[in-house]
């Protein structure tokens, strides 16, 4: 199973950072919170050639994590899509 763990920055000043981990089970996860979410901010520092300390200062101490299935993501992202779409027809209308 994949999971897209996010760092939010709580300052809202710097967009987020992700990343994608596999774990077991969300139950694994759970019980292994603290190894997984050490695990992604490794992988986020390395790839962004940077260190904890760094990310903490610019205020990265907010995480989120979700499921990552990415035929649902897609799937949401067209149904968003269609919504803005009718929303901006909708607009011109009634124009």
């Amino acid at each position: 199973m994949k999971l897209q763990i996010t760092l939010f920055a709580i300052n809202g000043k710097y967009r987020p950072i992700s990343t994608i981990i596999e774990v077991e089970s969300m139950q694994d996860y759970e019980t292994n919170k603290a190894k997984y979410n050490t695990k992604a901010i490794l992988n986020i520092c390395h790839n962004r050639k940077t260190t904890w300390s760094v990310l903490k200062r610019q205020t990265y101490t907010s995480i989120k994590v979700r499921e990552y299935d990415i035929e649902k993501i897609n799937q949401q992202t067209k149904i968003n899509l269609i919504k803005k779409l009718h929303e901006n027809y909708q607009k011109r209308v009634d124009k």
